[in-house]
């Protein structure tokens, strides 16, 4: 069995990792196994470099990262950034006009290539911070990270206001932005050029595959771009209903280790999954 021009592209949280944020062992083997077969894994993730550096030593990962929903391409082995964009500074009021707007509901954490950055808490960010994993970061203001290089900005909502949030920031016109609900209650704002779906395609213009054989698994919006870039796009089953609805595939949940179960499938017959679930 040769798996040297597959790729699995895989989405972190609420996909490859369970809900405590670690790997399972079914899952971790199953990885191994697809690489140690020829295959190609390339984890693509809203992270940073700081929090996602305990599944890169864990991974041991060969090929770049995608980080920060699509904004960067990250080679974790040699600690190299190989590209990343930014949100361009005459669209950067918009993160002082929400938190005006929606001051004491919204929290919000402006993320640059040292990490994340704590522009205003609330019990959503607090939460976010200091769960099962508390995630490293720094408090500021947006003022303060004025000429830093934004890689993107997200916003914690109650999902409840989340449909008056979108409207409000869609209002403007800010050009060089787009808009991505990255999980139930969080709202990003990203660089236009930034998605999981193009770093994708830098990936493989960078190492020499494609996604004609590429499958793309995860749970949410933010994954939306890469599953249609991918020949396979996989949901889990706990994703949300439009991803599942846009998906060639819906696996079982993370929880239930959704990478496993496509990997093993996968790498039982490579072609007949292509054939069988990809786009025609």
């Amino acid at each position: 069995m040769n798996l040297s021009d597959i790729l699995f592209a895989a989405d972190c949280d609420g996909t490859l990792l369970q809900d405590d944020k670690t790997v399972a062992p079914e899952d971790l083997a199953a990885i191994r196994d697809f690489r140690a077969a020829g295959g190609n894994f390339v984890m693509a993730t809203g992270r940073s470099i700081p929090t996602g550096a305990y599944l890169f030593r864990q991974l041991d990962l060969d090929l770049p990262c995608v980080l920060y929903n699509g904004s960067m391409l990250y080679d974790s082995r040699e600690e190299k950034i190989l590209w990343m964009t930014e949100i361009p500074k005459a669209a950067r009021f918009l993160v002082p006009a929400a938190l005006d707007r929606f001051a004491g509901i919204v929290g919000s954490e402006i993320l640059t290539p040292q990490g994340l950055q704590v522009v205003a808490m609330n019990d959503l960010v607090h939460a976010h911070l200091n769960g099962l994993k508390p995630v490293p970061h720094t408090r500021t203001t947006w003022e303060a990270l004025g000429d830093a290089h934004w890689l993107k900005v997200m916003f914690a909502m109650p999902e409840e206001r989340m449909p008056e949030f979108s409207a409000f920031l869609r209002s403007f016109p800010a050009e060089g932005v787009r808009f991505v609900r990255s999980e139930r209650l969080f709202f990003e704002i990203l660089p236009t050029d930034a998605s999981k779906g193009s770093a994708l395609k830098r990936l493989c213009d960078l190492k020499g595959l494609t996604l004609s054989r590429a499958v793309a698994m995860g749970d949410c919006d933010n994954d939306l771009e890469m599953l249609r870039a991918a020949r396979v796009g996989v949901a889990v089953e706990n994703a949300f209903p439009e991803l599942k609805a846009a998906a060639d595939l819906v696996t079982v949940s993370n929880g239930d280790h959704a990478v496993s179960a496509v990997l093993r499938e996968l790498m039982q017959d490579p072609e007949g999954f292509l054939l069988r679930y990809g786009k025609k």
